[in-house]
């Protein structure tokens, strides 16, 4: 015979999907685009760990009541987990958009260096020149400007999203049961 608590793990998962799933939806309706990449990322409304975590907590709730000591254990990880990316994880993006700025201007200031790249202008022997002033030739980047990728911004989640990953799972964890 199959225990029931062998289908815990369906609530969280399927509150997950649906998170992840009404991203690109909210996104529409408050932008007016669409977006499909909405579904893969971390960051964004509704939070799908919040969601998935919530799920689980009423899953345990609702199977084993208020007075279960994993009751406890699950309400103590899903508060962890929502800290997590309320605080953590969103101050993790805002530094990379700060780091995303840093090098998008410092990138700036090497072709300020070489104003010829902005104009395009060559003398005939080759050499690059604004109002016939021979520029700065940068053989090479510094090494802090290559090869950096574009850090992701959006892998934390502002308190309002949590509070609705929290509501699906809710509804989703309260539906499944």
């Amino acid at each position: 015979m199959i225990h029931p608590s062998s289908y815990m793990w369906i609530a969280p998962l399927v509150a997950m999907i649906v998170a992840q799933g009404l991203k690109p939806l909210y996104r529409m309706v408050r932008l007016r685009t669409w977006d499909w990449r909405q579904v893969k990322n971390s960051g964004g409304m509704p939070s799908s760990h919040s969601a998935a975590v919530t799920a689980l907590v009423v899953e345990l709730w609702l199977r084993y009541g208020g007075s279960d000591p994993v009751l406890a254990i699950g309400i103590f990880v899903a508060g962890v987990v929502m800290y997590d990316a309320a605080g953590v994880r969103w101050q993790t993006g805002r530094q990379a958009a700060v780091l995303n700025r840093l090098l998008q201007d410092l990138r700036g200031q090497s072709v300020e260096l070489n104003p010829s790249l902005q104009t395009g202008e060559a003398t005939p022997d080759g050499v690059s020149s604004l109002n016939g002033i021979p520029s700065l030739q940068v053989v090479k980047s510094p090494w802090w400007l290559i090869d950096w990728p574009v850090l992701d911004e959006h892998v934390g989640h502002k308190p309002t999203e949590v509070v609705g990953g929290i509501l699906v799972g809710i509804i989703v964890g309260l539906i499944i049961h």
